[in-house]
């Protein structure tokens, strides 16, 4: 049989393609076998501290962490089974934020990343985007479920009650309706300085591992505060200042928060899920949070620790 040089090129472009793929998906799996120790770690804490306090030990904490998950679960399921078009919208983003992100980081590994190595200057940048495109999921996220977001919180929390209880803090002690000018100007201002934070912190993936932590710990806040806005000024806080000043009071539930939501969205391919899984669960955030219902878990670490919330 005889080879062309054609034949021999597009071998070459082939094997440099799977390649590079499989070099995409093992850069993430150190990422991926670290989270699931983390969360395992903090489940064996809270097993032994359930054990020592007489809780039950470890059947009790496994329990406890699983029911709270396996409910919002099976919450978020009824909800989006009850209004199809939302469940069609929802999966249809859910495809394209997995299309991106899989490009994106393909792209990133294939062309930019080969491209900076070949030169001097750019080989100290070269690091910085092979794991980029894993960093910046969660501002993939916040674009491709732009204007799904937000009703869908709104229609997590007439289906659990509580936009009821929520509107009872306003002074009217009604639901307030945003304006045009808050609908769009400042809803979209807090959007987009939500994704320049995480933009920016995203700057850390240059450090293998250790940098979509440091990304969850610097930008969680800006995250869980861009998927309660219109929550908030619902419950009458409206505008940047007044919104601001309710973020910074109760900052570290904020923060908390926003470092498990933007952590989990971090994991490759299910973090769309992840996300919508995230405003999902803002609901009962909020009850948390502005309610002291203490029966409702404000997050995944408040949902380790037993309920409580972690605060520093």
């Amino acid at each position: 049989t005889i080879r062309t040089e054609e034949d021999d090129v597009g071998s070459r472009k082939t094997m440099r393609d799977r390649t590079g793929t499989t070099a995409g998906m093992s850069s993430s799996a150190p990422f991926i076998i670290l989270t699931v120790l983390m969360l395992l770690l903090i489940e064996f804490i809270n097993a032994v501290a359930a054990e020592e306090d007489g809780g039950g030990g470890d059947d009790s904490a496994s329990s406890s962490f699983y029911s709270a998950v396996g409910d919002r679960l099976s919450g978020m399921r009824a909800l989006l089974q009850s209004r199809p078009g939302m469940l069609i919208n929802m999966t249809i983003r859910v495809v394209i934020a997995i299309a991106i992100t899989v490009n994106l980081d393909i792209f990133l590994k294939l062309v930019v990343t080969p491209v900076l190595a070949a030169s001097i200057i750019g080989a100290v940048a070269a690091p910085l985007t092979f794991f980029l495109g894993q960093a910046l999921q969660p501002v993939i996220h916040s674009i491709c479920f732009y204007g799904f977001d937000d009703p869908f919180v709104m229609a997590a929390l007439e289906a659990t009650g509580g936009k009821e209880r929520l509107a009872k803090l306003s002074k009217t002690g009604e639901w307030h309706e945003m304006g045009t000018f808050e609908r769009y100007f400042t809803r979209w201002c807090i959007k987009t300085s939500a994704g320049f934070v995480v933009g920016f912190a995203g700057l850390s993936a240059a450090i293998p591992i250790v940098g979509p932590f440091l990304t969850a710990l610097l930008a969680g806040w800006a995250v869980a505060w861009d998927t309660v806005y219109v929550p908030l000024s619902g419950m009458g806080k409206v505008g940047f200042l007044h919104q601001g000043a309710s973020v910074m009071k109760h900052f570290w539930s904020y923060y908390w928060f926003g470092f498990w939501a933007v952590l989990i969205e971090e994991i490759p391919v299910v973090g769309p899920v992840c996300h919508v899984y995230n405003v999902y669960s803002a609901t009962f955030f909020l009850e948390r949070v502005y309610l002291n219902n203490s029966d409702v878990p404000a997050s995944v670490v408040s949902i380790f620790l037993g309920g409580k919330d972690k605060e520093l």
